[in-house]
């Protein structure tokens, strides 16, 4: 079980500095090259699933939005912030919180995303494909994330 459990471990921490590289260095977020912040958390424990976390953030945005991509048991991916007033006046609306995540509100008008934030259940299973749908969602939620900001996404200068 353990090698077996260690070989996941790896192909996910793979997976994941695959979507950190694609941040930094991938077309598909040519626009914003040189403005991200990305904080990387992985817990790893013995004979247990690793959890890894990137949280991703423009600088220019208001302290604490940031997107999440994670493996806990589910990979999943969302936009969020720990502020109710940031809520409140950016999104016009009540602040929905996020299921499973203490204190941390959808940063986003985007209905369902206790369910639409999932790449996949079984996390654990993650594959090529799930690594290119966590980095399109990961795009859509920066670009909405500007879009509520009213921020030009392309001249951040």
């Amino acid at each position: 079980m353990s090698d077996n459990i260690n070989v996941i471990t790896q192909k996910i921490e793979e997976k994941f500095n695959d979507i950190e590289h694609q941040i930094f260095s991938g077309d598909i977020f040519s626009q914003w090259r040189g403005s991200f912040e990305v904080k990387k958390v992985y817990v790893k424990k013995e004979n247990a699933d690793i959890k890894c976390d990137l949280d991703i953030r423009l600088k220019h945005w208001p302290e604490g939005v940031s997107v999440k991509v994670y493996k806990h048991k589910a990979l999943a991916v969302l936009a969020y912030v720990k502020d109710q007033q940031l809520c409140q006046e950016h999104l016009n609306t009540e602040p929905v919180p996020c299921k499973f995540w203490k204190d941390a509100f959808y940063f986003s008008h985007i209905a369902g995303l206790d369910q639409g934030r999932y790449v996949l259940l079984e996390g654990n299973e993650m594959a090529d494909q799930d690594t290119s749908t966590c980095l399109s969602k990961l795009k859509m939620h920066i670009e909405e994330i500007n879009n509520i900001l009213g921020a030009d996404t392309t001249d951040l200068s």
